[in-house]
């Protein structure tokens, strides 16, 4: 430990840290605008000067290292002179009638200048109001007026991103945005442009986030201190009410969030400590608030589908279910609560009724054991988009590895994201298990994969002395084990799988839905393509299905439910709720607990069979009839019953999962335009999508994006035809 003074307060300082580090820790305040806790020093606001003994000119605090012995000065008449030049030097390029203006007392009551000022101006249009931190230092030195004429940039609004707006009027050129960028997600997405006045914030070569690897996770908008950075949701909200630590269930992670609640209203979700990916930044509180969501009880009657109160439905569900004993089917979703899973159980053991759930994959899964990653390290990634899918995943993997990982992927779709492999594989689909024998172990070089013997020594050159863990999704490829020397890890993307596989299925998702023997299905969650008719379907959901049912019984989401989850490496996390169910919904578990009271059976755990079957897919070679190799991937991005792309418009611009994707050559081939509808098929499959027309995909392939719960499609041979309009 090493003792400093500051103001004349003897303060304790570790080995490495800075003044203000050890000022703040001691409760010292040091104006400050470009640092932040999560990032390196950077200097470049120069606002938090301080004089040390011994030195003519102030240094800045927050790159300055703690000595022993330093006698540190953070308050004196000149350092706050150069600190009220250097704001008024900062607010010169920076709109500031939100900040100095003689009618804030009044701005509450009467609100003159919304209706006198650009939007840019205008502090009640400024989604930053009341929460930035360029308001606030203004308020500390008391700043009244500028010494220096205003310049403004005069740069148009950009709002072609799917979550959030850039309006660098407001940029006060910290870098903030740049170094979260950087050193917290590893994008690398974002750069200073420019020098001098012209000096802006933007991505490489100026392309959009959608073409730049952004990876939309929000952590520029959390960080930056001013509302150049908007989320687009929430952007004038204002500062929440109170906040609400909860556990995201879009993914199998389960990363730790924190609710934003404002008036009984989730207005967005933030990190808590860690990151999140886009799903946990910007789907959560649109989910929750969403037009389309039902918040009330649904019932079929002679009129058509009409309202009605819960004790009306529950009874209704009670008689359908006893009429339809031993011949009901549940079918849920994964992203239920553990409570949900096993008081569906429960009520299906006591109805003698089947259980299944969605799975793609017919690999059972287990968890996910990061202890056993050390030392050093080459991690092969198969046909698993790690930055999209699993980011949070790559960026724990990045950090407890540091230096020591060696990253390939190994995937014929291969992304601009993937730019954090040292080396990229793209082989013909079917191939990639030889690839990874080869460089596990003795296995022979695989002609047929289409991978050059050049790429191949460099992946071998990169494995070479290091353990091997392989890292694939098996709803998308099955990757055996090649050698003692290599560890695989399959990545299942839904919640709760492991909890759920343990205690068992009656029957897989096919045979549910083709089974002649099930009279009533019982949906929770899921909105299957239904293949036949039933006498009785039973839905419980946040958003209609797209087919008929004769009870919709409004579900809770995840925001507004208490419970627990269990994520990918089986550890449980508590799930809080934020706000009270809006409208009339309930919680899954309340719904099931309040079936089973109204047809008087009591609830007890019990377990299904144990129904998963190991079963590697035979890949089929293309002909004539059917020229191009189908890929079907999974679709991670999934609430419930539905995509985020089919509710939420920003997930449909980021993902384009609801399309067909081919190469460009192909579409030339078959005459089609980008968006064009395209029917595919196969010998067991038909189907009509819009294609979306990428570089990324090989020729002679089509890939789809396969939601767990619509349709089950296969890798296999297909043709196109233009379908009209």
């Amino acid at each position: 430990m090493m003792r400093i003074t500051i103001n004349g307060k003897k303060c304790t300082a570790r080995y490495g840290e800075t003044v203000l580090q050890v000022a703040q820790r001691s409760g010292i305040r040091i104006p400050t605008l470009c640092h932040h806790k999560d990032l390196s020093p950077y200097g470049g606001c120069r606002l938090c000067i301080v004089d040390m003994k011994g030195k003519q000119t102030p240094l800045t605090a927050c790159t300055l290292t703690a000595e022993d012995g330093m006698v540190i000065k953070t308050d004196t008449p000149r350092l706050r002179k150069l600190r009220r030049s250097t704001l008024q030097l900062i607010l010169s390029e920076h709109p500031s009638a939100c900040l100095i203006c003689e009618r804030e007392k009044d701005c509450d009551n009467f609100q003159e200048c919304i209706k006198k000022s650009a939007v840019t101006f205008g502090c009640k249009s400024c989604p930053q109001n009341n929460k930035c931190e360029l308001q606030d230092l203004v308020r500390d030195m008391d700043i009244k007026d500028l010494h220096f004429e205003f310049r403004y940039r005069n740069l148009e609004t950009q709002r072609d991103d799917p979550f959030f707006d850039r309006d660098y009027n407001l940029c006060v050129l910290c870098g903030r945005c740049i170094r979260a960028c950087h050193e917290i997600r590893h994008a690398h997405t974002l750069e200073f442009h420019h020098r001098g006045p012209k000096t802006l914030v933007g991505t490489a070569f100026d392309l959009p986030h959608l073409e730049s690897g952004c990876q939309f996770c929000g952590a520029c908008v959390d960080i930056c201190p001013t509302g150049a950075l908007r989320d687009r949701f929430s952007r004038y909200d204002g500062p929440p009410e109170r906040t609400v630590k909860t556990t995201c269930m879009l993914c199998s992670i389960g990363c730790a969030v924190d609710l934003n609640v404002s008036n009984g209203k989730i207005t967005c979700s933030t990190p808590h400590k860690d990151q999140i990916c886009a799903r946990g930044r910007f789907a959560i509180a649109p989910i929750v608030n969403h037009p389309r969501r039902i918040t009330k009880p649904l019932m079929k009657k002679r009129d058509g589908v009409i309202e009605v109160e819960w004790d009306e439905a529950l009874e209704c569900v009670s008689q359908k279910l006893r009429e339809h004993r031993n011949r009901t089917g549940f079918l849920f979703s994964p992203q239920l609560t553990v409570e949900a899973a096993e008081n569906i159980y429960a009520l299906g053991g006591s109805l003698s009724a089947k259980l299944a759930m969605p799975f793609l994959s017919n690999v059972p899964p287990r968890p996910l054991a990061l202890s056993e990653i050390k030392g050093k390290a080459a991690m092969i990634i198969v046909n698993t988009d790690m930055v999209g899918d699993y980011s949070v995943l790559l960026l724990t993997l990045r950090r407890k590895m540091k230096d020591r990982a060696t990253f390939i992927v190994i995937d014929a779709f291969a992304r601009p994201s993937d730019r954090f492999a040292d080396t990229v594989l793209k082989p013909n689909p079917g191939t990639e298990q030889k690839i990874v024998d080869v460089l596990c172990g003795p296995g022979r070089f695989p002609k047929e994969s289409g991978i050059s013997a050049a790429e191949i020594e460099l992946a071998q050159r990169l494995v070479k002395g290091k353990k091997v863990y392989v890292l694939y999704d098996p709803s998308n490829s099955v990757i055996e084990k090649s050698s003692k020397s290599c560890k695989t890890f399959p990545l299942f993307s839904q919640p709760n799988a492991l909890r759920i596989s343990r205690m068992g299925f009656h029957c897989t998702h096919e045979e549910m839905l083709t089974s002649k023997n099930i009279d009533c299905l019982y949906l929770v969650g899921v909105a299957p393509k239904l293949e036949r008719k039933y006498g009785t379907v039973i839905v419980q959901d946040c958003f209609l299905p797209d087919f008929d049912f004769d009870v919709f019984l409004p579900a809770a989401t995840f925001a507004e439910t208490d419970g627990q989850m269990v994520d990918i490496e089986d550890r449980t996390k508590r799930v809080r709720r934020a706000i009270e169910p809006i409208g009339r919904a309930m919680p899954d578990d309340m719904i099931v607990e309040a079936i089973a009271r109204a047809m008087d059976l009591r609830l007890t755990k019990k377990s299904g069979k144990r129904k998963i079957v190991t079963k590697r897919a035979t890949l089929r070679k293309t002909n004539r009839a059917y020229p191009l190799r189908l890929i079907v991937r999974e679709n991670a991005y999934t609430y419930r019953g539905k995509t985020l792309s089919a509710i939420l418009r920003g997930f449909d611009r980021l993902r384009h999962d609801r399309s067909a994707w081919i190469n460009e050559n192909t579409a030339k081939k078959f005459g089609l335009r980008d968006g064009a509808r395209a029917t595919i098929i196969g010998r067991r499959t038909s189907f009509i999508m819009p294609v979306k027309i990428s570089s990324y995909l090989p020729q002679s392939t089509v890939l789809v994006f396969d939601h767990p719960s619509a349709r089950r499609l296969k890798n296999e041979p297909v043709r196109l035809e233009c379908t009209k309009s």
